[in-house]
């Protein structure tokens, strides 16, 4: 997939969270600028939010949860978020991260991905998790375009 696509699929995903957010959580905001603790923090209950789009976990079934970047911690390892919104083609996923990284640590059918994506040239560590198990894990579930 071509990292511009991407990008503008995550930050959409961003914005459209942060909207929800803001429905019962006025105070919400968009942390700017290259920040690996959250993407969104809600004032009112001093917590991060990190939300993560995946355009292809739909076709492929999988989740993928990044831990590393060029030999740095990121993604689950960085982030300091209680929340985390995982957000596809068709649905979005609420979920204590927590709850992810126990899942990661229970989960036998989970595999290690440890390359670098097409068109980037970060070198990319995480783990492909079926989306059965995150669905198993999700606090709720907005069946609609992300």
């Amino acid at each position: 997939m071509p990292f511009d696509k991407d990008l503008d699929f995550g930050k959409d995903a961003e914005h459209r969270v942060l909207k929800l957010i803001q429905k019962k959580y006025p105070l919400a905001h968009a942390v700017e600028g290259k920040v690996k603790a959250y993407d969104i923090f809600v004032p009112e209950q001093e917590m991060g939010v990190e939300v993560k789009s995946d355009r292809q976990a739909d076709e492929t079934g999988n989740c993928f949860l990044e831990v590393s970047c060029n030999g740095e911690l990121s993604g689950l390892c960085a982030s300091h978020a209680r929340l985390w919104v995982y957000c596809t083609k068709s649905s979005t996923y609420w979920l204590q991260r927590q709850a992810l990284i126990n899942m990661i640590l229970t989960c036998e059918d989970k595999r290690m991905f440890h390359k670098e994506p097409k068109g980037e040239t970060s070198k990319v560590i995480g783990y492909l998790i079926p989306m059965q198990y995150v669905k198993s894990i999700c606090m709720t579930r907005e069946n609609k375009q992300c």
